[in-house]
Formats: C-alpha cells, sequence, structure tokens
C-alpha cells in the first residue's frame, strides 16, 4: 500500500490493489446493502471492473481480543456497492489480473469516532437514511459509547469478553428491534441504560455472596468499573426501557 497524500483532516490517500481492498471487511454500522444498486453499477460499467477505482474509504482503529490484547483492525465504511462489485467479478473471474485502487483511510481511536466519521462522509450525500436500521442504532451507539467510555473503553468492538460490552452484539439486538427502539428518544436512553446499569450493579453487590465461584472474578470486575450492562450478555434489560 502506496501512500499518495494526507489531508488536513489527518486522513491518508492510498494506492492499492483491488484484491487486496476486498479482503477488508465492511464496518458494521454501514448502511444495509442495496443490491438494486449493485446491480445498477454492474450494469453501468459492463464488465468493465478496473472503472470502479476510486472513492474507497476506510477507518482503522484498536479493538481488544477476548484476552483484552489490542488489534489493529481495518473496516470499509464506504464505497462497499462498488466493492460488492468488484468482490463479485473476482468470485466469478479469479484468474483475472488485479489493478489498483485508490482508499482514503482515517484513523479513530473509538466506535463513537467512526460514527461522527460516517455520519460527516454521507452528510454530503443524497441517500435517505431514515429507515436503515444501522443508520438509526448509530446514534444510538455513539451516544452510549461518548457516555460510558470515559478513561476506560468499556463499550469495545470486536471479540469483546464481559466485563467490556461488545458494541457488535449490542447492534445486532438493536437492529433486530429498532421500530421499538427508534421511539425513544437518544437521550431518554441514555437515562435508562445508566440507570439500568447501577439497578444490575447494586444487585450484584447484595447478591455476590450467593452467585458461586465461577462469577466471582467477574464480578468484583464490574464493581470495580461501575459498569455492569455486559452482565447479561442477551441484553435482556433492553426490554425494560421499551414501551409495553
Amino acid at each position: 500500500m502506496e501512500t499518495l497524500h494526507t489531508y488536513s483532516d489527518g486522513s491518508k490517500l492510498y494506492k492499492m490493489s483491488a484484491k487486496s481492498l476486498i479482503q477488508i471487511p465492511i464496518w458494521k454500522g454501514n448502511r444495509i446493502i442495496d443490491m438494486n444498486h449493485v446491480a445498477n453499477i454492474k450494469k453501468s460499467i459492463q464488465d468493465q471492473v478496473g472503472l470502479l477505482d476510486s472513492g474507497y474509504k476506510t477507518i482503522q482503529y484498536i479493538e481488544h481480543d477476548q484476552n483484552n490484547n489490542p488489534i489493529k483492525k481495518t473496516y470499509v465504511i464506504d464505497g462497499q456497492h462498488r466493492l460488492s462489485v468488484v468482490s463479485s467479478y473476482y468470485e466469478s473471474e479469479p484468474d483475472s489480473s488485479d489493478f489498483y485502487v485508490t482508499v482514503t483511510q482515517m484513523k479513530v481511536p473509538t466506535e463513537a469516532d467512526v460514527i461522527e466519521y460516517f455520519n460527516k462522509i454521507n452528510n454530503v450525500k443524497p441517500i435517505q437514511f431514515e429507515e436503515d436500521p444501522n443508520i438509526i442504532i448509530n446514534k444510538y451507539l455513539q451516544a452510549l459509547s461518548i457516555e460510558f467510555n470515559k478513561g476506560i473503553i468499556l463499550l469495545r468492538s470486536g471479540a469483546t469478553k464481559r466485563p467490556y460490552l461488545s458494541i457488535d452484539k449490542l447492534r445486532n439486538i438493536l437492529c433486530k428491534r429498532v421500530h421499538e427502539i427508534k421511539n425513544i428518544p437518544v437521550d431518554k436512553f441514555i437515562t435508562d441504560c445508566k440507570q439500568i446499569n447501577e439497578i444490575i450493579l447494586e444487585q450484584i453487590k447484595e447478591n455476590r455472596n450467593d452467585m458461586g465461584l465461577k462469577d466471582e472474578k467477574l464480578i468484583e470486575k464490574m464493581i470495580q468499573l461501575d459498569f455492569t450492562l455486559a452482565w447479561d450478555d442477551k441484553f435482556r434489560w433492553i426490554d425494560t426501557m421499551l414501551p409495553s
């Protein structure tokens, strides 16, 4: 990957191979892919896949594995429809020659910053996101990350292990219930999460002696962090904040 330019916002423009780019996963907070749009792109290029050689954006940030080891991860945050066409082309024509593409990459510290960057990119695009579950849920996850990720990063992407909360798992749960969640104002959602966190914290403090040795270390860590939203990894506490 060759650096071509550094922009004023700190992002960098790179040149890399198309076959390398299609190995980078799509960021999970991206909008749901529109297969009609993919089909229109395929039709417009008429198998000249080399025309799709620009306009891609990636983000890079640190995730943590289940042993809390930091891992540098990169995701495609813009250009997934074009990339889908390129990927499909090489699946059907694996021996076709590679070509170069240009990619803008931004390094960010947290998931909340990823969402902010994603919103900045898409504010200038004439695409309506109001009914896309991922775009709706991004607002809630960004606010939740800002509220709880002060100092220690408690909400994390990737293969997160409790007591830290998996943003990916929470996103999946919230997207499945987006039609209920979207009726809750974001500030109320955060207030409810803080209240639920305190309730669970008090419960495990009161009942810790009856919970057995298996969860002893987890309980101690949650009490130390004052953070318990990952206690139930099924996130059944979400039910308590939804309209009955």
